[in-house]
């Protein structure tokens, strides 16, 4: 026993051979990067796999959008299509005007692919297309050096009716993310927030049951007037200047989804509203300084109106605020507008030719 005990340690203490300790190390690494994925995959931080063994930590708007439509009590007349920038667009104030119900449909960083989804989507569900769409698209949201969404991908009942629109690319790099140990710092941080109450912070935002988002915590210091309007504007100046500074044409592959849905809507008789969203002044004269964004925004308009007259849709561009006597106190930010803005918005979008002409730049 003794001579054995001693053959181990002469063993451990014995340098190893460069085969060995290139094996070993290899060993470990594959051995770690099982583990990060594994645990990115289970704690699912960004929302864009399929576990969900506990919420993302950021909104997964796309899940929880699906939900609560599968939860009405009714079929919706009508849907609103959009990015975040179209999340204050009221259901019921569209039914004061127009007689007919809405859902708000809008999703985080949503894009054409994301319309034509839930277009299928509804059509599948209810074998028709809804009687009238409102559809927001962003100027930014026509980049085609930007993937997909990783939460529409994740979202299956999104996802397989949009599967035309995603490269095996951009599948392949969501799940390369797996393996990344920036994630693995979310998931912990995740990790932290379910299972120690002290961690856990008051919802920040929330959806209500027509689709409207609900800024918790900001319109709670904008009615105090303890809102940091400043640092929330700074922060999309950094993002958009980044966005713009690389972006000079439109997306020629999104435009054709959007053509897509309007095709859809077109032959199914389903009335379209379509506008260009808006940004607060101050970021549009940041952008028009710094980028080629008011070149960019010309030609995506130009796209634009030419596809809605020829799929029969009405179109107005509402980036800038004078275009719907918008009021600039009344966002959250640079991109995302109150209701006081999205109301004015609605109305100029519900106008006769005779009360005014379409805000065309």
């Amino acid at each position: 026993m003794h001579s054995i005990t001693r053959a181990v340690i002469e063993k451990l203490h014995s340098p190893l051979s460069p085969k060995s300790f290139c094996l070993l190390s290899l060993s470990f690494v594959l051995c770690s990067l099982v583990g990060v994925g594994a645990i990115n995959w289970l704690v699912n931080p960004y929302g864009q796999y399929g576990s969900r063994l506990m919420a993302p930590i950021v909104q997964d708007s796309r899940r929880e959008k699906v939900e609560l439509f599968e939860k009405l009590a009714f079929v919706p007349d009508g849907l609103i299509l959009g990015s975040s920038r179209a999340l204050k667009v009221e259901p019921a104030y569209l039914q004061s005007r127009t007689g007919q119900t809405f859902f708000n449909f809008a999703v985080n960083h949503g894009r054409p692919e994301d319309f034509l989804a839930i277009m299928r989507y509804y059509q599948q569900r209810f074998h028709r297309l809804p009687k009238t769409v409102l559809i927001g698209v962003d100027i930014a949201a026509l980049d085609d050096k930007v993937p997909n969404d990783a939460r529409l991908c994740s979202e299956r009942r999104l996802f397989d009716l949009a599967r035309d629109t995603c490269s095996w690319s951009e599948d392949f790099d969501r799940f390369s993310q797996l393996f990344s140990f920036q994630q693995l710092s979310s998931s912990f941080k995740s990790l932290r927030h379910h299972l120690c109450p002290r961690q856990r912070a008051e919802a920040q935002q929330a959806f209500q049951a027509d689709g409207v988002i609900e800024y918790i915590q900001r319109e709670r210091e904008i009615a105090l007037g303890e809102y940091d309007f400043e640092s929330a504007l700074e922060f999309n100046q950094r993002e958009f200047l980044s966005a713009f500074s690389r972006l000079t044409e439109p997306s020629q592959r999104r435009l054709g989804y959007l053509r897509e849905s309007l095709r859809l809507c077109k032959e199914n008789g389903c009335k379209v509203y379509l506008f260009a969203t808006v940004s607060h002044p101050r970021l549009r004269d940041a952008l028009a300084i710094k980028t080629k964004f008011l070149s960019l925004e010309k030609k995506s308009l130009i796209d634009l109106e030419a596809m809605a007259n020829e799929m029969g849709a009405k179109f107005m561009d509402f980036g800038r605020i004078e275009s719907f006597a918008g009021d600039p106190a009344s966002f959250v930010d640079g991109i995302h507008p109150l209701e006081p803005n999205t109301r004015r918005m609605v109305d100029r979008l519900l106008s006769r030719p005779s009360e005014g002409s379409y805000a065309f730049q």
